[in-house]
């Protein structure tokens, strides 16, 4: 799958930049130097320049992502995140009829483990051992068969979100390794997009968009948004579900 659109860059001061993330992009290279990334596309965007990656999205995610235009403005923002003074939100499709408006999920994630259960090496789940992980859950419209979320993570695990809201049986609308099996995830790998997926997972990706930022740099408070993308929209738009406000 390709990304449907170049990636944008949405704001932009003299020590970083957030730039708006397709999905079916990696956010940085992989040891397939071959596949394009973010950083490999901002790296042509600028040539001459070097950029640090702050956070990092899924490749199915969309949305926007923080940059620093030197390792010292990374490094700031890592501990600006590990004291939880950044403010993430995301926007998730997700099945089911969410019993609550407000919901705060407190479970730590580990790796599971390969097993006849889960043929997926990078499969994360809620392990008593594993890392402290926290994420706050608001409706936004709760429907009978879909219902669309604002997610607040406030820590920054791998697969977090996709994981909790699994964990309380409202895995994401076209997640392939959290949602109704994992096998989907190394069926789309060797094979690509099918109509069997396309039946199971109904979106040929997971319906995750990280839509807004918020943070205070250098005595000045900076909030990013980025609009709902398309791709989601049409699928909302499909089952007569209102689209989030900006």
């Amino acid at each position: 799958m390709e990304p449907p659109y170049e990636p944008r860059i949405v704001f932009e001061s003299d020590d970083f930049l957030v730039v708006d993330k397709p999905p079916f992009l990696l956010s940085h290279p992989t040891r397939r130097n071959d596949r394009p990334s973010l950083l490999s596309w901002l790296a042509k965007e600028r040539r001459g320049s070097s950029f640090f990656l702050a956070n990092r999205l899924d490749r199915e995610t969309s949305g926007l992502v923080l940059v620093g235009k030197d390792a010292a403005a990374a490094s700031s923002f890592g501990r600006l995140m590990e004291r939880r003074l950044i403010e993430k939100e995301y926007l998730a499709i997700v099945w089911g009829k969410l019993a609550c408006e407000f919901l705060q999920i407190d479970a730590p994630l580990g790796y599971i483990g390969i097993s006849e259960e889960n043929p997926v090496a990078i499969r994360q789940g809620i392990r008593q051992e594993g890392t402290p992980a926290i994420t706050v859950v608001r409706s936004v419209f709760s429907g009978e068969e879909i219902s669309l979320l604002r997610a607040f993570p406030k820590t920054g695990r791998l697969h977090q979100i996709r994981v909790h809201l699994s964990a309380i049986r409202h895995p994401i609308v076209g997640d392939k390794i959290y949602g109704p099996d994992p096998k989907f995830f190394l069926q789309f790998a060797a094979q690509g997009w099918s109509p069997e997926l396309a039946e199971q997972l109904c979106l040929a990706r997971h319906a995750l968009h990280a839509s807004r930022l918020s943070f205070r740099w250098q005595g000045r408070e900076v909030n990013i948004a980025s609009p709902f993308p398309s791709d989601l929209s049409v699928f909302l738009q499909q089952r007569g579900i209102p689209l989030p406000l900006s």
